[in-house]
């Protein structure tokens, strides 16, 4: 039973057996039985109780003279305290066992206790020792045919050459473990090797993979309950959304994984879990709190003996306090995690230790010693195959040549950093939030080509460069939707045929923007003619980490303030309206300054000046539209609002437009309409109030496009994902979540009590799922054009999501909209269109109509309309409705 892992049942079983041994009098059976019993208890985590048992094991096999009995009892001591850390007591027992496995010639014995000796010594850092007990262990148990013996001892040189930094050789061992544990039904064994494959692809910088591994451990070791399997599972998993840039998911692991280490008494997971805890906490810039964890795991490497673990504690302490400023102390734990790692062999901690003493130089100004360490980095990590390191070094030591001004060496340097990266970023395929956080991580390195390049004046260079950083994940998710070629991954700027080919390309004129705090990059593209290239500040008193945002948050809540119109209610649901921008008295009071002095006609007057100004005389007569692509908070400025002669369109990148653009004829649909409105969420355990309003707009749209629309309870979640995929047109008008632009649905039928979200929720990942062949969506919720601001990929929100599931052009609404205000847009609009507009032309001429109403005038009524990708029109005709 334990070997199939059913532990509890195997303890039944081991009882009942120590029963009928004490009332027979059979002492050898007696202390099998205690034995068995403490191999159980090990296998469950409680190591104090396993200790117990085999002690008494122990005790009566030398009363009784039996060899085989105190051998056996020895190294199950050795491997209780070696699960609590205790790897001098743990060696010490196992040499005992050898001995008397070598003396009785028990070769089996004498194998495990190879075997077993070889972790104590891995776990003490001396990596060379253990491969050379675990090669013996492997040796005899070939020779007896011990199958489990086998795959234990290739787990075991895996996880030792991991150590070394060889992964090749190390993947290789494990899965020869994970064969052997197949074939012979060891479950527990077929989670240690799954988990050192996630390990061993983790250190690959494949964490997709990574994650497959673990969570495969993860499932067998909660089946089987096995405690500390689960513990490693979580911690692993926890490495992994670390790498990934996922900090608050890390931690959540981490936490779980601490959490069992304690309750069974594992001071080793105990340790590592504090460490890991310290370095999301590092990520996250709680530097205290990394500390504070760092010590603790400190503490406990020191005290059982593990070097490795010492090693990375003192790394992760000094990472710490040179965020804190304080180089010299920073410097002298980085010195101890080196002079740790070349006593242990330990590769990988060797190149991480002058990764981080090179940063510390930096920060002190010493550029070339700084540079000396990062290329040791670099030399390790190509010979250990470590991506993410490689990848890291070349950055760091295109800083420290930046820093000597020798910019096309930092350039060189920084290309082969995103190289690595976008090899990296290439192995998680589909999964869209990884590739997303994973790219957010390592933004420094695609911020600083392009900088660098604007620097030595490479101007349309440093375009292609920005533009190659932006909305990846979009491009690839379009690329596979569309079937076609993405343009090349390789990091490559200076390609004039490109540059005229794009040139030539071009219908309408295109600013790209890129941000450096209040300052504003502005790129001018028209066809035939050469880039132009402005660079502005925006005029504002305001500090702080992100002051566009800041400086955008002021001006929508002066705008909002002002807005004096009676609403309807509006449709948005979930947390505090302007949770995306700070308080006004945040904006407005001490801490940030007051805000410039806005002309009351114009609130969007400082960013007319910081973007449209530096071009106006680029824009001729004939100029009647523009493409922005945006960058940072600039996402959320309503264009429209700042200027309001021309019409202005939003794409998240060059590439993405292109790839929009690229879309073979035919492939969008031009007839057919699926129209949603007020969907019934009366159920919800908090209900949402009904939308009266929203029913009126996508009647009054039906009738104008004669058309039945999906209201109330007929516009459940499952009938609207049904209905997407056919038809040219999707408009929906109900409430939207402020964060994510998210949308509530009715409920689909068969819920008990209360829906759940999935139940009725049209998520960002519904949506991508759905195969969308719509030419233009409209979603008429508040703040659909909302989102996560993300420096690479832009705004990641719900908009995104129907232009990646393979919709043309999406209209959006970026705060909460009133509804008599849209429910005119939207009549105005759908007119335009039936009269043949492009969807562009309709939404200028609405926001006209409204803004030279008596009713509708406030900025704030017309203003939150913005339309994102293509320009589209739309074939209305009734033969073709497919919503009936």
């Amino acid at each position: 039973m334990s070997t199939l892992g059913d532990f509890r049942k195997a303890i039944e079983y081991h009882e009942r057996h120590l029963k009928v041994a004490r009332a027979v009098g059979d002492r050898v059976g007696e202390g099998s039985a205690y034995g068995n019993l403490g191999n159980a208890y090990q296998s469950l985590g409680d190591f104090r109780k396993a200790i117990e048992h085999h002690e008494k094991h122990l005790e009566i096999a030398k009363e009784v003279g039996h060899r085989v009995g105190e051998r056996n009892a020895y190294g199950h001591l050795g491997n209780a305290y070696w699960s609590l850390g205790d790897f001098r007591k743990a060696i010490k027992y196992h040499e005992k066992r050898l001995e008397i496995a070598i003396e009785v010639g028990h070769r089996v014995g004498e194998g495990n206790a190879y075997g077993s000796l070889g972790n104590a010594f891995q776990s003490l850092g001396d990596f060379r020792k253990a491969i050379e007990h675990h090669e013996k262990c492997l040796e005899i148990a070939k020779e007896v045919s011990d199958r489990v013996g086998e795959g234990c001892a290739y787990g075991n040189l895996g996880n030792a050459y991991q150590s070394l930094g060889d992964f090749r050789k190390a993947i290789e061992h494990h899965e020869k473990h994970l064969e052997i544990a197949k074939e012979v039904g060891h479950r527990v064994g077929e989670g240690n090797a799954y988990g050192g494959l996630g390990n061993d692809y983790h250190s690959l910088g494949d964490f997709r993979k990574a994650i497959k591994y673990h969570e495969k451990r993860l499932e067998i070791a909660i089946e089987v309950g096995h405690r500390v399997g689960e513990g490693c599972a979580y911690g692993n998993l926890g490495n992994a959304y670390q790498s990934l840039g996922d900090f608050r998911k890390a931690i959540k692991y981490h936490e779980k994984d601490l959490e069992i280490a304690i309750e069974v008494g594992n001071r080793v997971g105990e340790e590592g879990a504090y460490g890991n805890l310290g370095n999301a906490y590092q990520s996250l810039g709680d530097f205290r709190k990394a500390i504070e964890y760092h010590e603790k795991c400190l503490e406990i490497a020191i005290e059982v003996g593990d070097r490795v673990g010492e090693g990375n504690a003192s790394g992760g302490l000094g990472n710490a306090y040179q965020s804190l400023g304080d180089f010299r102390k920073a410097i002298k734990y980085h010195e101890k995690r080196l002079e740790i790692a070349i006593e242990v062999g330990h590769r990988v901690g060797e190149g991480s230790a002058y990764g981080n003493l090179g940063n510390a130089f930096q920060s002190l100004g010493d550029f070339r010693k700084a540079i000396e360490y990062h290329e040791k980095h670099l030399e390790i990590a190509i010979e250990v195959g470590n991506r993410v390191g490689e990848g890291m070094s070349h950055h760091n030591i295109g800083h420290g040549y930046f820093s000597l001004g020798q910019f096309e060496i930092a350039l060189d340097k920084f290309v082969s950093a995103v190289e690595a990266f976008n090899t990296l970023r290439s192995l998680l395929k589909s999964e869209d939030d990884w590739k997303i956080n994973f790219r957010e991580l390592h933004d420094n390195s695609y911020y600083a080509i392009w900088r660098l390049l604007l620097r030595i004046g490479k101007i349309d260079e440093a375009l292609f460069a920005a533009d190659q950083g932006r909305a990846q994940t979009l491009s690839d998710n379009l690329g596979i939707q569309y079937k076609l070629a993405l343009p090349s991954s390789d990091v490559t700027f200076d390609s004039k045929e490109r540059i005229s080919r794009f040139s030539t390309e071009l219908s309408i004129p295109i600013i790209f923007l890129a941000t450096e705090e209040l300052a504003i990059n502005i790129w001018f593209l028209r066809r035939g003619k050469e880039i132009a290239f402005r660079k502005q500040t925006l005029e504002a008193s305001i500090t702080g980490k992100e002051p566009i945002r800041v400086l955008l948050g002021a001006i929508l809540e002066k705008i909002r303030r002002g807005n004096t119109a009676e609403t309807c209610e509006d449709r948005t649901f979930g947390r505090e309206l302007y949770n995306e921008f700070p308080s006004s008295r945040e904006v407005c009071g001490e801490e940030v300054g007051n805000p410039p002095l806005l002309p009351s006609n114009n609130a969007f007057k400082p960013f007319y000046d910081a973007v449209i100004g530096p071009i106006e005389d680029l824009l001729g007569p004939e100029d009647d539209e523009l493409v922005i692509v945006s960058d940072g908070a600039l996402c959320f400025i309503p264009w429209a609002a700042v200027i309001e002669s021309i019409r202005i369109r939003i794409v998240p990148s060059l590439k993405s437009y292109q790839l929009i653009s690229s879309v073979p004829k035919g492939y969008h649909k031009k007839t057919g309409a699926l129209l949603v409105g007020n969907p019934c969420l009366e159920q919800l355990k908090n209900p949402l109030h009904a939308l009266p309003c929203a029913q009126k707009e996508v009647e009054m749209i039906a009738a104008i496009l004669k058309n039945t629309p999906l209201v109330g309870k007929q516009a459940t979640k499952a009938e609207v994902m049904k209905r997407m995929s056919s038809v040219g047109l999707i408009h929906i008008a109900a409430h939207g979540d402020e964060v994510t632009g998210q949308i509530a649905l009715s409920p689909n039928p068969g819920w008990t009590q209360f829906p759940k979200e999935e139940d009725y929720i049209l998520k960002m990942s519904d949506v991508q799922a759905a195969n969308l062949r719509a030419r233009l969506v409209v979603l008429s919720c508040c703040h659909s054009g909302r989102g996560r601001i993300l420096k690479g990929e832009g705004v990641v929100g719900i908009a995104r999501a129907f232009l990646a599931a393979g919709a043309r052009s999406v209209l959006v609404a970026l705060w909460a909209i009133d509804d008599e205000a849209t429910m005119e847009f939207m009549k105005r609009f759908y007119q335009h269109l039936k009269e043949g507009k492009t969807a562009s032309a309709a939404v200028h001429q609405s926001m006209k109509s409204l803004r030279e109403s008596e009713e509708f005038s406030e900025m704030w009524d017309w203003a939150p309309f913005q339309l994102i990708g293509d320009d589209v029109k739309i074939e209305f005709d009734a033969k073709d409705d497919v919503s009936e």
